[in-house]
């Protein structure tokens, strides 16, 4: 019983990656909500941050640009003081290509600094595991935040 609301927030946001992935907005954004109601009635700043980072990638997908820059903020906030490298290079990346798009480089480099430290901790906490490390680091989310180019 105890994993259950674990492994629900785990859905939710693979569901929610599914729905967009296939482009069904009409079922990505209630999965997104679901999961962030989830996710809210915990304590669990992880899975907070996540939540609103996948809320800003179907706020995009629906072109609502104002509710994206919101859910990063919200995504940010939910991360703040607390150490959450599972979200953080997630959300900074996030949060750099929405500043990105705004023209305010200064604040995009900042934050694709952080995610890019990030990741490449995590990366570095794989060394006993070098075929895993391997996978994280080529996957396309993460080569983005640690080579924009």
């Amino acid at each position: 019983m105890i994993h259950d609301w674990y492994c629900r927030m785990m859905l939710g946001q693979v569901l929610t990656d599914v729905w967009l992935a296939k482009g069904d907005l009409m079922q990505a954004e209630p999965e997104a909500e679901r999961f962030l109601e989830l996710t809210l009635a915990t304590a669990e700043r992880t899975w907070q941050a996540l939540a609103w980072e996948t809320r800003r990638r179907v706020a995009m997908a629906r072109g609502d640009h104002h509710h994206a820059s919101t859910c990063v903020d919200k995504a940010l906030s939910a991360m703040e003081g607390f150490e959450v490298p599972l979200a953080g290079w997630r959300v900074h990346a996030s949060a750099a290509a929405l500043e990105g798009r705004r023209g305010n480089e200064r604040a995009a480099e900042r934050h694709r600094s952080l995610g890019r430290a990030t990741a490449l901790s995590l990366a570095n906490s794989l060394v006993d595991h070098e075929r895993l490390r391997e996978t994280f680091l080529a996957a396309p989310p993460v080569r983005m935040i640690i080579d924009p180019r």
